[in-house]
């Protein structure tokens, strides 16, 4: 037989000069998907349609004359955008009378609610500057450029004209989320700098900076998930500030180490004090960096694995709201917190022991005035706050979120670089709590400034009649 024999179809047969055939075993290989992972586009966008027809010359076969048919497509989506543009609103109020009857007057339709007083702008054009300013962390001489090229010249000073009005009936609103986060239960609270021009200015138009404060506050529900937060604005960072921003609060309070918070919490009975962990560790990780605490490993794992631990008792507490929900019943939190504290107790307490226990000895060992030694004395004199959230569920591990909340401050200062005024800082305290609130819940900062403006203004309400319009009562209302 010439070369191979060929089985039935026609597949050639092993030579048996090659060796014995050997059936591996099967195994499952991942398939890279096709493309180059770029990402499809939104369906929800708006989608105009080219169609980019064959010319009716080419409609005609060269070879037979007969008339070519429509077999397919092809299709491809461009990502395109509209610039913004200015639109003039030209609103009209027919007046009525009666020739017969003067004297029952003119009838004539309200005129529609403006959100600055005799003021040509609307709610979404104010929007857009308070987003741009607080959000987009955009100087007002930007967006005065920005409108510029759209065609329309809008002075630095008509905008802050602007956004000073929006301070004041906005508010109330701002003092409805501060009670609302005090009496949450659970609240973060943290300060971040804030450069704030004071004095006579110079004939260039400059004047002296002080390093001021921004004072945050965060609130949690019982489900632990973040009802808002709020920012203060203060000259200072003395003990009399801390011990008014934590007037009213009921629960607990988490913060780091400063010590106005515990002076403030020590007075009150009523009020559980925390630790944050992050800061705790973030003492090891300075001393590992130098050099001088190579022994801060030990704690830095301990931490990782308290951690860790951390998060695998908050999934099981989540599961178990989920498990409420999927039957339409309110979830019964009293009863998820002490389930919290149990495991915590069984699970994250022995870390804990070990790592106070591990510290105390390292006291002797350590320089007091080294990054190692520093770590070790906060540890040991922040103990008792640092074990608090063994015993209070609504205590979380760290400050983080608030630190999140936070960030968009500093990348502001980099933009802005200071405040003009105290009541510049207030204005931005206030402004950016509200759409900072609304980063936190998911909300559209747009779509609620534009609505509670022209809610806020119809109705004039006071602190105690705008509870609905905080975001996330808002929110909820919408959800409805």
């Amino acid at each position: 037989m010439l070369g191979a024999e060929s089985d039935l179809f026609g597949v050639q047969a092993p030579d048996p000069s090659l060796g014995q055939t050997k059936q591996v075993a099967a195994h499952e290989r991942t398939v890279k998907p096709a493309g180059h992972g770029r990402v499809a586009l939104p369906d929800n966008l708006p989608c105009e349609t080219t169609v980019l027809d064959v010319p009716e010359a080419e409609k005609t076969c060269p070879c037979c004359g007969k008339q070519r048919v429509h077999i397919g497509d092809d299709v491809s989506e461009q990502l395109d955008i509209v610039p913004p543009r200015f639109t003039r609103l030209r609103i009209v109020r027919p007046k009525m009378a009666c020739r017969e009857c003067t004297e029952c007057g003119v009838a004539q339709a309200k005129p529609p609610v403006s959100v600055i007083d005799k003021g040509d702008s609307t709610a979404n054009l104010v929007s857009w500057i308070i987003l741009s300013k607080y959000v987009d962390h955009l100087p007002l001489h930007r967006i005065a450029d920005q409108f510029k090229r759209w065609g329309v010249e809008i002075a630095e000073t008509t905008m802050i004209g602007w956004i000073a009005a929006i301070f004041e009936l906005l508010g109330p609103i701002h003092k409805a989320l501060e009670r609302e986060i005090k009496s949450c239960g659970c609240m973060h609270v943290d300060e971040t700098t804030l450069r704030v021009q004071k004095g006579e200015k110079d004939k260039r138009g400059v004047g002296k900076t002080s390093v001021d404060y921004l004072w945050a506050m965060l609130g949690r529900g019982p489900d632990r998930t973040p009802i808002g937060v709020s920012f203060l604005y203060d000259d200072g960072r003395s003990h009399a500030v801390a011990k008014a921003i934590l007037s009213g609060v009921t629960g607990s309070v988490l913060t780091d180490g400063y010590d106005g918070y515990a002076q403030a919490c020590k007075e009150r009975d009523d009020l559980v004090h925390g630790l944050c962990w992050a800061h705790a560790r973030r003492k090891y990780h300075e001393a590992l960096l130098t050099g001088q605490g190579q022994a801060a490993s030990v704690a830095i794992k301990w931490i990782a694995d308290l951690y860790a631990r951390h998060r695998r008792i908050e999934t099981f507490a989540d599961r178990l709201g989920r498990r409420w929900n999927k039957v339409d019943v309110q979830p019964d939190y009293a009863r998820i917190d002490a389930v919290i504290v149990n495991r915590r107790q069984k699970w994250m307490k022995p870390v804990v022991d070990e790592l106070e226990a591990w510290n105390a000895r390292m006291v002797q060992s350590a320089t007091p005035k080294g990054k190692f030694g520093e770590a070790i004395g906060y540890f040991r004199n922040q103990s008792v706050r640092l074990r608090q959230f063994l015993t209070h569920a609504r205590l979380d591990l760290d400050n983080n979120i608030i630190e999140r909340s936070i960030r968009p401050i500093a990348i502001g200062r980099k933009n802005w670089m200071f405040a003009g005024s105290e009541e510049g800082a207030r204005r931005a305290a206030l402004l950016m709590s509200l759409v900072g609130s609304c980063k936190l819940l998911g909300i559209d900062p747009a779509e609620y400034l534009g609505d509670v403006l022209l809610r806020a203004k119809a109705c004039k309400p006071t602190a105690e009649g705008c509870a609905d319009l905080t975001p996330s009562r808002w929110k909820a209302g919408r959800a409805k």
